[in-house]
């Protein structure tokens, strides 16, 4: 069992949301446990910064409902870095924690607070590192294009190349994490190990000739889950470890239809196979398409969100945490 001294809390918390009152006694006949937070999830808003939102809790409705008691833990040192208290009432709540640090493994326990003090059973866990953001390079926009364009525009990127996003023309194709090309029609991007681009001018192409260093051609694994109706990193919210929220994790190409519905970009995720990983959003223009410009100069505009630290995802499984059926905070 957990026990933080309300001493403790009240010198810990950073920030505080709302007035809670002083421990009001219970009726006697209150014998009820908090029940837990029935979701959340976790965004990176920056290297420094996420984004948690979760979904209330039944348990708002009582009488005895006083507050969500929030703790955030460094996992590396085991230590308390953060108390918050957030008080009912919102439909969905969505709160930023900042002055994290990169690479750095944190676990925030969402637990809800009745008036006299009792917890929930257990919390709901979120994982989390924060990760290297692309929303540009030096700049510019993150574009790849289509294979019939001039050989000196990139085709596929690496996420890290001598420490930074690199994008890179045909030329370096064994380098490739994931790479753009236009199959008859249809526009398709993730691993060169599923690519279909060949050497060679567009004759040699359509006759599906010269693989383009199939052998060589890396073998990253991009996960069956696609996020639709995302335009930015920070609208792609998890809830569980990547190799889970990812999906099937395969050597695979990801079909980026011409536009969506909503004119927002989809995202996925993709496992390097030195188990690092990344976020990969594919941006609308202006007009709401997705595969922007015009044969043979074809693009996608992509946000990169990557974790260089390995086996580490920006969102992991919550941790099995065990307490009595009331636990109380003294």
């Amino acid at each position: 069992m957990r026990r933080m001294g309300l001493a403790g809390l009240a010198a810990s918390v950073l920030f505080l949301m709302g007035c809670v009152e002083e421990n009001p006694a219970l009726s006697p006949t209150q014998t009820v446990s908090p029940s837990p937070v029935p979701e959340a999830a976790v965004a990176i808003v920056n290297e420094s910064t996420v984004r948690v939102r979760w979904k209330p809790s039944p348990s708002e409705q009582s009488a005895a409902f006083r507050d969500y008691f929030l703790v955030l833990t460094q996992m590396g040192t085991q230590s308390v870095i953060r108390r918050l208290s957030i008080t009912g009432g919102q439909p969905e709540y969505s709160i930023e924690l900042g002055g994290l640090r990169q690479g750095v493994l944190y676990a925030l326990d969402i637990w809800v607070r009745f008036k006299d003090n009792t917890l929930s059973p257990l919390p709901r866990t979120l994982l989390f590192a924060p990760s290297v953001q692309y929303n540009d390079l030096n700049g510019q926009p993150i574009r790849l294009y289509e294979q019939d364009a001039p050989a000196t525009q990139p085709n596929g990127l690496n996420f890290s190349q001598a420490g930074s996003l690199a994008l890179l023309s045909r030329s370096f194709a064994p380098q490739w994490d994931i790479c753009f090309e236009i199959v008859d029609g249809q526009a398709r991007l993730g691993s060169p190990r599923d690519s279909r681009f060949w050497l060679g001018d567009s004759a040699e192409y359509a006759q599906g000739q010269k693989p383009l260093w199939a052998g060589n051609a890396r073998r990253t694994l991009v996960g069956s889950t696609i996020v639709y109706d995302v335009s930015a990193l920070d609208e792609v919210y998890v809830s569980a470890s990547l190799d889970t929220a990812a999906g099937r994790l395969e050597p695979q190409m990801v079909t980026i239809p011409e536009r969506l519905p909503s004119g927002k970009g989809l995202a996925f995720f993709v496992m390097r196979i030195d188990t690092t990983w990344a976020k990969v959003v594919v941006k609308p223009g202006p007009d709401g398409r997705l595969v922007q410009g015009e044969a043979p100069n074809r693009y996608v505009e992509l946000a990169i969100a990557y974790q260089p630290e390995k086996a580490i995802a920006s969102a992991l499984p919550s941790r099995q945490t065990t307490a009595p059926a009331r636990r109380q905070i003294r």
